[in-house]
């Protein structure tokens, strides 16, 4: 693996590419019935009556498959733990079997009030495998910054 970016390694503009992830069909079942059984994530008439084509990722689940993907951005860099100013939208439903890639946009970046760590204020979109966006998340991440 390449050397870890610190915080002043990484400038406006700049993009990583994330994990790509399979939904599983099963596990997305399986996190429903345990953590949101409503309907279009249960039942696949009922989803088709919702005017979708089959049961569907619901939000907490798809978050997870975020965070899943992700990960091997932030192994990249010299990640503090941190994520604030998260927002989520869901801009397409995700079903079983769909294969989403992510990228993540770095939007701003600016020092943080204690020494030897900075913020980048970032962008993550999934596509789907047709290059539909089905998510996005921005978020706040803390960086250690190179050492002197």
């Amino acid at each position: 693996m390449a050397q870890k970016l610190y915080y002043d390694d990484i400038k406006i503009g700049d993009t990583f590419t994330g994990a790509t992830v399979t939904v599983d069909h099963d596990k997305m079942l399986e996190f429903a019935v345990e953590f949101d059984d409503q309907p279009m994530h249960l039942d696949a008439s009922a989803a088709r009556a919702m005017g979708l084509k089959d049961i569907v990722a619901n939000g907490a689940y798809t978050f997870a498959l975020n965070s899943k993907s992700v990960t091997k951005i932030w192994q990249q860099w010299h990640f503090l733990p941190s994520g604030l100013g998260i927002e989520v939208s869901f801009t397409r439903p995700i079903y079983a079997g769909d294969v989403l890639t992510g990228e993540m946009e770095v939007l701003s970046v600016r020092p943080s009030s204690n020494p030897g760590r900075g913020w980048l204020e970032t962008i993550f979109r999934a596509s789907n495998q047709d290059g539909e966006v089905a998510f996005t998340t921005k978020a706040n991440f803390l960086l250690l910054c190179r050492p002197d």
